[in-house]
């Protein structure tokens, strides 16, 4: 290190060269650098769909989920798997571990699901593997309306245009299409006409498979030439298709027209889907896993620009984004670039307040540019981007970057003050440079170690404050290696001027209140302990009683409300209706710009909804007078004027934060966990009856269990055998008719529409029609009523499972004002006393688990990095026994933090833990550059260890430790003043919390750590400390008496 700095001076004109190429390099990189709202806090998730059309939630669960579940359970880099059985639809979602190769582990589960290949049975299937998305998912919502293009063709050009478009573009994985009218060419069987012919609904379907069958011609060779053979299926359209032969009686042909109708007609929903009140198509477009948010959205952006035109001259509406994450992206990296810029202009200035010379303090701010652009350098590098929680590790960092070089600079300009004009400067230079070089590093250490908990944190906490931690590491590395190098050379080159090294005004008033301050606590240190230990005694008292949460509500400009209709199994028009009426209410509010309703589910999309649940997704305007958490209680107050719904309302950001911990959007998820789903059901409902009435309960419900209306149909084998009919043949016909067979494709152009054999609507939608649904085979039919019984029951809207184990789920939100923690705590107490039906245990899950777990994660990772603080400690003195000093000085550094964490009100969230960390780092930095530099006076000048040399340690570092707070400060107070503002939902509570332990830490180091110091050497009596002659002494103090009044 010695040889380093001395390198730098010899040759410090190459190294401003390096510094000035180095400046020009980084910008350049750094504008390339990706952009993005967050780091991936969503541990990599793929899902597993399987279509099983017609089976019940209980059959699904049996025949298709539970097989797969097996086959996946345990794989390589698999951390959690979750499902969902509904009717006709299988879900799992499996979760992989933190840090494993998710392709890799993606296609591990491919692989396995091989293995499920012919065990389904015929008509089911396959398991179809979604792409990897990314951890907010959403890269855009838009949806097209219109009044001159009717359902279908909307749909079509969703399908057929927008969508292979938009999939074309780099960085989206999916994009999922709800609403409109999917075109199917239907034959519409006429059951009664096929049973007086004598035919059955299977020949029908062979004459249509027949009439569609598509094979290859081949080709024809001749001595000249190749010939290929086309020989396209005669029926392309529904008029064909009705002309095809069924069969031959009495010498004339039996058409399909003469057993069914052959129309185009829409396929039945599974979702839907309104635009701002108006019938319309929904489109959601989802990032890769990794994917760039800004640069996916320009991209997509452009494509919908390229069809814009095209869309408006056949009449249709673009909404181009009812969701737009990007916008939210764009506000937060703004307001964070500002607050980086007004800090940075904040610490410029008040560098040269207390420098007094425009050349030390364009070296001391030097130290900013050139480490941040090696931090982003860096992190690119890494594969990280740039995003709120990477520049919040800039701000926080920027009081440490100049703090390495204020340090060094500082000392140079006082060694070359007391050396005078005849000395050689160079020599002193050096000589100042490498007297710090060594509490610069371990207090560099000290900080570092500090923050390890942060970097290591682990779950989704982790996956946010990560990158900051790794952030700040980097650039205070940085920051050290241009303290080393780049400082000594440039101030070799230009403090040349005697009024470069001459002290501030400001310094010297500072140093004879620093001096006040040390005569009062010397005099009073009885009252002094006394007050700061009772300071203490009330921070650590008051901290449990302090609100918590694991993260704070993103201010997205963007909500989810999610809606369930109190009556199960309300019809898709009904639900459509109530939807419309909330999308105008929700529009007459001031500040929502658009809202967009998405009903049910969609093909291959994500969500396992039946059509009773639906969720708006609201955009709020860019400028509105209230706050989001005003605006989000004047929906929730909005929807209690609907009591025919049920309804929860969240941002954007913490639906999937809470999707992800638990597979629920809810905030608590409290599982009942067995095998009867009777005792299950029970067991939920006696869970939410007890915590009903908590305080701080919000939007208590209990998920996706209610029962539905169902039709059951018992066939009877007697009855069956006397008719000669299977129980295969029965069930092949009801799928038929109110599922549809699907029995091939046609083709139009690049479209392929569906043929499909089903009923008429107005057949098959009304519950009589099962009844009299005519079965048989060729030689015997009978009504299905005949054969079997047929009753109005309730059934299962889905069968949940978490880890291969049923559960069913109680969920409720935290009010505004609640700890989580204590809200699960008290829930937990309540649930302990239910007498719950045997076989059944519960489990709480969520972002108060995951708190807790974090929590215990992090005081873990505290204690190791409190035994790294200390083995640095132990090394870097001399006197092993100051290391004490240190760790009693610590607690104490804290006060100030607990203290505006209560007044502010701003809890124990994630952001107030990073800011407590911090300061714990700043303040043993601080200390340890303090008592490094007693030892210092103490041993390499000789000046012994007494009072003398401590205060005249003090005063020496007074310059070095306040300005580094003060620039901290500086570069903090724009997030702290940003509070509320979007970008600064951690970062703001983070740099309050800083602010208030920099003014305590800071206070303690310059006014009581020197008192204590000497106290403390008299107690343990550490070195020479009692030694020496009076007249020595007296010497000594004469000497160090002069030195103060010229420093």
């Amino acid at each position: 290190m010695n040889a380093l700095i001395r390198w730098s001076i010899r040759y410090r004109g190459f190294v401003a060269l390096l510094s000035i190429a180095w400046i020009l390099a980084g910008t350049f990189l750094a504008m390339r650098a990706p952009l993005d709202v967050f780091p991936e806090f969503v541990p990599p998730q793929v899902t597993i769909q399987t279509e099983a059309p017609g089976l019940a939630p209980e059959q699904v669960e049996q025949i298709i989920t539970r097989p797969i579940e097996t086959a996946i359970i345990g794989a390589p880099g698999v951390d959690t798997v979750r499902s969902e059985s509904i009717y006709g639809l299988s879900v799992v979602l499996v979760s992989f571990e933190d840090g494993v190769d998710a392709n890799a582990a993606r296609q591990g589960i491919a692989e396995r699901l091989t293995t499920l290949n012919g065990k389904f049975p015929a008509g089911f299937g396959p398991p179809k593997l979604t792409p990897l998305t990314s951890s907010t998912m959403d890269v855009l919502k838009i949806g097209i309306v219109s009044d001159q293009v009717d359902p279908y063709t909307l749909r079509d050009i969703a399908d057929w245009t927008i969508k292979p478009r938009l999939l074309a573009v780099p960085g989206i994985a999916r994009v999922t299409v709800y609403g409109g009218a999917i075109r199917q060419v239907q034959v519409q069987p006429d059951l009664k006409r096929i049973a007086a012919l004598g035919l059955t609904v299977t020949d029908l379907m062979n004459a249509v498979s027949e009439a569609i069958a598509l094979r290859g011609g081949g080709i024809i060779e001749t001595t000249a030439q190749r010939i290929t053979i086309e020989a396209p299926p005669p029926a392309p359209n529904p008029q064909a298709i009705a002309e095809a032969v069924v069969t031959m009686q009495n010498n004339r042909p039996v058409l399909v027209a003469d057993l069914a109708k052959v129309t185009i007609g829409p396929a039945p929903k599974i979702g839907d889907a309104t635009i701002m009140g108006q019938p319309g198509v929904l489109i959601t477009v989802s990032g890769q896993f990794g994917a760039n948010t800004l640069e996916a959205t320009t991209a997509t952006e452009a494509a919908l620009a390229e069809l814009t035109p095209a869309l408006e001259r056949r009449g249709i509406t673009l909404y181009p984004a009812l969701h737009r994450p990007a916008s939210f992206v764009v506000r937060a990296l703004k307001n964070l670039e500002t607050a980086l810029i007004i800090g940075s202009a904040l610490i410029l200035i008040v560098l040269y307040a207390f420098l007094r010379s425009i050349r030390a303090s364009f070296i001391s701010f030097l130290a900013i540019p050139l480490s941040l652009l090696a931090a982003v350098v860096i992190l690119t590098e890494c594969g990280q981007s740039l995003n709120t929680m990477t520049l919040g590790g800039f701000a926080l960092a920027l009081g440490v970057l100049v703090d390495d070089a204020i340090i060094d600079i500082e000392n140079i300009a006082r060694r070359l003050r007391l050396a005078g004009p005849q000395a050689d400067r160079l020599q002193v230079i050096e000589d100042a440079s490498i007297e710090i070089r060594g509490s610069m590093l371990y207090g560099t250490l000290a900080v570092i170690f500090a923050f390890l908990p942060i970097l290591f944190a682990g779950g989704v906490q982790g996956h946010f404050i990560g990158p900051m931690a790794l952030t700040f590491i980097i650039a205070v590395l940085a920051s050290m290696f241009v303290a080393l190098t780049v400082t000594p050379a440039l101030c070799a080159l230009l403090l040349t001027k005697a009024e470069d090294t001459k002290e501030s005004p400001m310094l010297r008033v500072l140093k004879g209140v620093q001096s006040r301050v040390l005569d009062f606590v010397r005099h009073a240190w009885g009252l002094t302990v006394l007050a700061l230990t009772a300071s203490v005694i009330a921070a650590i008292g008051v901290v449990p009683f302090l609100y918590s949460e694991l993260l704070p509500q993103f201010r997205e400009g963007h909500f989810v409300l999610q809606m369930s209709m109190a009556s199960p199994g309300t019809s898709t028009d009904d639900v459509v209706a109530v939807g419309e009426r909330i999308t105008a209410a929700l529009l007459k509010l001031p500040f929502v710009e658009t809202v967009a309703h998405q009903i049910g589910r969609a093909e291959a999309g994500e969500d396992t909804w039946s059509v009773d649940k639906s969720e708006f997704h609201i955009e709020l305007k860019p400028v509105h007078s209230e706050s989001e958490e005003e605006a989000q209680n004047i929906i929730r107050d909005t929807l209690r004027a609907f009591p025919e719904v049920r309804s929860e309302t969240l941002t954007f950001l913490g639906d999937r934060i809470s999707e992800s911990l638990s597979g629920e959007t809810a905030q608590v998820v409290i599982g009942a966990m067995g095998t009867d789903l009777d005792a299950l059901e029970k067991a939920g409902t006696e869970i939410q009856n007890a915590i009903g009435d908590m305080p701080g309960v919000t939007d208590l419900r209990m998920p996706r269990t209610a029962a539905v209306p169902t039709l059951s149909v018992k066939l009877d084998p007697i009855a069956l055998a006397n008719y000669g009919i299977t129980v295969r043949d029965a069930l092949d016909t009801i799928q038929t008719a109110f599922a549809g067979t699907t029995i091939g494709q046609t083709y139009e152009g690049a479209r392929t529409v569906d043929v499909v054999v089903i009923l008429a609507p107005d057949d098959r939608n009304r519950i009589d029609a099962l009844g009299s649904l005519m079965i048989g085979n060729a030689n015997t039919k009978t009504l299905l009523k005949n054969v079997a019984s047929i009753t109005l029951t309730e059934g299962r809207s889905n069968i949940q499972h978490d880890g291969a184990q049923r559960r069913v789920a109680v969920t409720f939100n935290g009010a505004k004002g609640y700890s989580l923690r204590n809200l699960v705590h008290d829930a937990r107490e309540r649930v302990e006393k239910l007498d719950l039906p045997k076989d059944v245990y519960v489990s709480f899950s969520g972002q108060a688990e995951a708190e807790r777990a974090g929590q215990l994660r992090l005081a873990g990772l505290t204690a190791l990095s409190t035994a790294l603080i200390i083995t640095v400690l132990a090394i870097a003195f001399r006197r092993r026994r100051l290391a004490i000093l240190v760790l009693i000085n610590l607690p104490f550094c804290l006060i100030g933090s607990i203290a505006v964490i209560v007044v502010s009100d701003i809890g124990m969230t994630l952001g107030s833990l990073v800011g407590l960390i911090t300061v714990f780092g700043i303040g043993a930095r601080n200390s340890v550059m303090m008592l490094a530099h007693v030892e210092h006076l103490a041993d390499d000048e000789h000046k012994g260890w007494n009072p003398e040399t401590i205060r005249l340690a003090a005063a020496e570092r007074l310059a070095p430790v306040f300005m580094t707070a003060l620039m901290a400060a500086l570069g903090l107070v724009p997030l702290a003043l940003g509070l509320g503002r979007p970008g600064h939902e951690i970062e703001a509570p983070m740099a309050i919390t800083i602010l208030g332990g920099l003014a305590t830490a800071t206070f303690l180091n310059l006014g009581v750590l020197p008192e204590a110091l000497i106290r403390l050497s008299r107690m343990l009596k550490i070195s020479e400390f009692s030694k020496g002659t009076p007249s020595t002494r007296s010497q000594e103090q004469a000497g160090d008496a002069e030195k103060l009044s010229s420093i």
